[in-house]
């Protein structure tokens, strides 16, 4: 019996072990990262006025211990903002490592300049010391609100999405997604693509996230609006000019949640992760959405995932939290079939901020924080 028990403890320390969690350098908020095949971590995060704050850069090799000196991305000072937890800077690695960050940029707190919020954009090219300069991807569409995401493949196929109001058209149910596309890594972009102009209707201060293929598929989740109160999660596929839309769930609520999703490849497709009432959801995408499931537990927002060579997946969220109310980190560990294996909660975090978690090259997890 006492084998028995020790076996037990000595099996939950070894899973417990395969979830570290750290704080963030320079007391940083809104970590957004990734790793590549090589081993390197590449990681972007908010320092600052909540209000208006800085981009700063830095990486590490995943098995290492130190980041690098950080960098600063925007070339304006404090034009990133942080407030309402889903506007802040999102990365991509694009073609020979290059880094890709988009942001949406602060007004200033003008009410006159809100329709004109700009979604900016900037890239480390390989080898280069900076950034370039930022610029604004907006062009005729407005009133930005919910955090972009952009995409990228190792062929220097870039893909910024968002979701606004086309020109002269106001209101949740006229929103349109949005992507403007890059075919020589971020250097230039074509004019912006509406997704789902049949099928208007985006839940304004959330944000999306996007995905995009070897093969130029674009995926896309992202919180429609086309009633008042119907606030389920959307799933959009475009390729070569043609979109498909797929409903991942519903939720009635008249109020925007101010929520964000999570997206990652996952067995020969894509795995999702979404708030659904407090309630985390995350789920295969595919021709059926059977396999989606509640993970965690209740109170939760802005899921993060990631998933090593075994199949093990990590989904981090945070709970409790809310408009300048800073809420706590909770992480659930699940096999390749779905099942949770291991949780871990109790870090606070800072007011606005969430979590980002990547893979060691053994398969072990970081959750930065």
């Amino acid at each position: 019996m006492k084998f028995v028990l020790l076996l037990c403890i000595f099996l939950a320390a070894t899973m417990h072990a395969q979830v570290q969690v750290e704080s963030l350098p320079e007391l940083g908020m809104q970590p957004q990262v990734v790793a590549t095949a090589a081993g390197v971590v590449h990681l972007v995060y908010l320092k600052g006025d909540p209000k208006a704050c800085d981009i700063r850069y830095t990486i590490r090799r995943a098995d290492g211990v130190d980041w690098a000196a950080p960098i600063m991305v925007n070339s304006e000072p404090h034009s990133a903002i942080a407030a309402g937890t889903i506007r802040g800077a999102q990365i991509a690695l694009g073609k020979d490592g290059s880094v890709q960050v988009i942001w949406n940029g602060n007004t200033g707190g003008k009410k006159e300049m809100m329709m004109r919020a700009p979604l900016l954009h900037a890239r480390l090219q390989s080898g280069a010391k900076a950034f370039s300069p930022q610029q604004n991807l907006m062009g005729g569409t407005t009133a930005l609100d919910g955090g972009a995401s952009i995409a990228a493949n190792e062929q220097g196929h870039i893909s910024v999405v968002w979701h606004a109001a086309p020109a002269g058209a106001t209101g949740e149910a006229a929103r349109i997604v949005y992507a403007r596309y890059s075919t020589d890594d971020g250097g230039t972009f074509s004019p912006p693509t509406p997704l789902n102009a049949k099928q208007p209707g985006v839940c304004a201060c959330c944000s999306l996230r996007a995905h995009l293929s070897a093969d130029n598929t674009l995926a896309v989740i992202y919180r429609a609006a086309t009633t008042p109160t119907s606030r389920g999660m959307t799933l959009l596929t475009s390729k070569a000019g043609r979109s498909t839309l797929t409903k991942l769930d519903d939720w009635q609520i008249a109020m925007c949640p101010m929520s964000s999703a999570s997206l990652m490849p996952a067995a020969q497709t894509l795995r999702a992760a979404w708030e659904n009432d407090g309630q985390i959801i995350t789920g295969l995408m595919g021709a059926s959405t059977s396999t989606a499931q509640q993970i965690g537990p209740k109170n939760a927002k802005h899921p993060v995932l990631a998933q090593n060579a075994k199949g093990q997946t990590v989904i981090a969220s945070i709970i409790g939290s809310g408009w300048s109310k800073a809420g706590t980190l909770h992480w659930d560990l699940l096999d390749p079939q779905g099942s949770v294996i291991d949780s871990g909660d109790g870090e606070k975090l800072p007011v606005w901020s969430y979590a980002a978690v990547y893979v060691r090259p053994a398969g072990s997890f970081v959750i930065l924080r």
